[in-house]
């Protein structure tokens, strides 16, 4: 192996040994992503910590507000039904994302049961410019209907047990919301999870492609054609009960 060669090898090392994991709070505060202008370089991992009462995650396009992206993207599944606390507790469950290139990308929650999305519940990843900011996105949700759900499940994103282990250190910024989110508090054991679906190409080429690791691919419906999602060290039990209660939790 040339002197170049190993340089190049190190130095790939080095990047890689320099990634670092961006925890986003979802639902903490009303219907927010905290924070909402994410900044990741590639091989960054993005752990998604879920408050109450039952959120989910979906990468979307900027042409249309709260549909996922056409290529690609990602989706949480409703998997962390979360009791209201106070203070707030996230769901000792998380969905990581590990982030492949810098593209902008903009994130909501599916949630139907207040429209969660087009009340705002939205934040971008790695905003560049107008076209592609948080307050682009932002402004297609007067015209929002009800959020999209993927049909194929949780794929694009490892499911696993949150790791207690203090702050990390990451790139963001949060841009306050022109809007007030209006947030439902109905009884909890009168409401039930409403979404709505529709069916997404995956490709490892696009600019909201992921990289996994971890346990085998599983799916909570039908398998995607690529980038299942899985589950890392989570108990049998556990998910049982996180799909039992994601009628109830919303």
């Amino acid at each position: 192996m040339s002197a170049l060669s190993k340089l190049l090898l190190l130095a790939g090392f080095a990047a890689h040994a320099m990634a670092i994991t961006i925890p986003v709070k979802v639902g903490e505060v009303g219907l927010t992503f905290e924070p909402n202008e994410i900044r990741a370089h590639k091989d960054d991992v993005i752990e998604f910590r879920f408050y109450a009462l039952n959120h989910s995650v979906v990468a979307g396009n900027f042409d249309e507000a709260c549909t996922p992206a056409e290529e690609g993207g990602f989706f949480s599944g409703f998997n962390f039904p979360t009791a209201r606390t106070n203070p707030p507790t996230a769901n000792p469950l998380v969905f990581r994302v590990t982030v492949t290139n810098t593209h902008p990308l903009p994130i909501y929650c599916s949630q139907n049961n207040g429209q969660h999305c087009k009340n705002g519940m939205v934040a971008v990843i790695n905003p560049s410019g107008q076209r592609r900011s948080l307050a682009a996105y932002r402004s297609l949700l007067a015209n929002a209907g009800n959020a999209t759900s993927p049909l194929q499940g949780v794929f694009g994103g490892v499911i696993a047990q949150r790791e207690d282990d203090g702050s990390a250190s990451y790139s963001a910024s949060t841009t306050t919301a022109t809007a007030t989110a209006t947030v439902t508090t109905s009884a909890v054991l009168n409401q039930t999870v409403t979404t709505t679906t529709t069916t997404t190409t995956t490709s490892s080429t696009t600019a909201a492609t992921v990289t996994q690791t971890g346990a085998a691919a599983t799916s909570t419906t039908a398998a995607p054609a690529s980038g299942a999602g899985r589950l890392a060290g989570v108990p049998l039990a556990g998910m049982l009960l996180a799909a039992a209660a994601a009628v109830v939790f919303v």
